[in-house]
């Protein structure tokens, strides 16, 4: 039998965790949990700023009631290094080195100072592959993650001092897709998830529930509230109320906020289009078919509308809670798109094994 964990984000802005009971594939909300990460403390290398982050870590996890210590943590994808890549169909000894030699050409780090982690997408392309003839050996996609040494310590350490075991650590982008295009929802329509976070925009292209594609922009909520702030004089916090309360709506403060706001959301925007576009391309049989949209960011006012007008697609808000059976206690919070568009990471992380990880 499986042990019990629970799912931590740890976010620059903030921490969120969540408990899961699995019945069977059936999931079962037993709490979660929410605080402010200590500023910086996420980028960090040094000891005190990774205490504090433990501490703060230690104090959310006992405040949510949270029972089990053992946790599956994600990598901001600002801090890791993730592509999908395409090799030649070859055997499983030969893989692994195929998939090295190629990431090699793609890591701005050596192979020596990184842990190197691949996931095969298309294992029935591979499967029929090594039947085939040599020369005509088809390829296959593989999603290609790096992490620093240094990260993967720093993270240890981290959990480690806040009474923590890992048993698994984990990109992002891979937990949105679980939380959001679930296996168990059967069919769902190709997808591109948009994580608008703090500090990045990370894209996901997913179909059939498999990861087709990813790219990361470093422009995020925090350049946003920047723009605000500059052009209009607020301080930080003011700007991010008015970010919050008037975004993109043009009929508020006549205008002037959405005026900000639009440039650096269209430099995303443009960012976004090229992503569909190179998608696309690489992949003529497949259509983006929607937008779902996560993050802090993606309660952005008007945001929702001028992305389908602009991108001519189907755009909503993604609810990681959905498919989880939740409470009566927890309903009313888990109904505010805040806790939705916060959580689909640490949901996603709760609910790692469901799909065979």
């Amino acid at each position: 039998m499986q042990e019990e964990y629970f799912g931590l984000d740890i976010g620059s802005n903030s921490l969120k965790a969540v408990e899961l009971e699995n019945n069977g594939g059936k999931f079962k909300l037993k709490t979660f949990g929410y605080h402010p990460t200590p500023a910086g403390s996420i980028f960090s290398d040094s000891d005190s700023d990774q205490r504090e982050l433990s501490r703060y870590i230690r104090q959310m996890v006992e405040e949510s009631r949270i029972q089990s210590r053992n946790v599956v943590a994600a990598f901001p994808e600002s801090l890791i290094f993730t592509r999908v890549i395409e090799v030649p169909a070859v055997s499983e000894a030969e893989l692994g080195n195929a998939i090295e030699w190629q990431a090699e050409q793609y890591i701005p780090m050596p192979l020596t100072e990184i842990k190197l982690s691949w996931m095969v997408l298309d294992k029935d392309v591979l499967k029929n592959a090594r039947k085939s003839a040599e020369d005509k050996k088809p390829k296959v996609k593989v999603l290609l993650v790096a992490a620093p040494n240094t990260l993967i310590d720093r993270y240890v350490n981290v959990l480690d001092k806040a009474g923590l075991r890992p048993i698994a650590l984990e990109t992002e982008t891979v937990a949105i897709a679980r939380s959001l295009t679930p296996v168990s929802a059967g069919h769902v329509p190709t997808t591109l998830l948009m994580s608008i976070g703090a500090s990045t925009t990370d894209l996901a292209v997913v179909d059939n529930g498999v990861i087709q594609f990813t790219r990361s922009i470093g422009t995020g909520g925090t350049a946003i509230a920047r723009a605000i702030s500059q052009e209009l004089g607020f301080d930080m916090n003011q700007a991010e109320e008015y970010k919050k309360a008037y975004g993109l709506m043009e009929d508020q403060l006549e205008g002037k906020i959405m005026k900000v706001v639009r440039p650096v959301v269209e430099v995303i925007v443009n960012e976004v289009e090229r992503a569909i576009m190179y998608f696309q391309t690489h992949n003529p049989q497949t259509t983006v078919k929607r937008v779902v949209l996560t993050g802090g960011t993606a309660q952005l006012p008007g945001l929702v509308l001028f992305l389908a007008n602009t991108l001519g697609l189907e755009v909503q808000i993604g609810n990681p809670w959905e498919g989880v059976v939740i409470p009566e206690q927890f309903r009313a919070k888990t109904e505010q798109v805040e806790n939705q568009v916060s959580f689909a990471v640490a949901v996603g992380l709760a609910r790692r094994e469901e799909d065979g990880d």
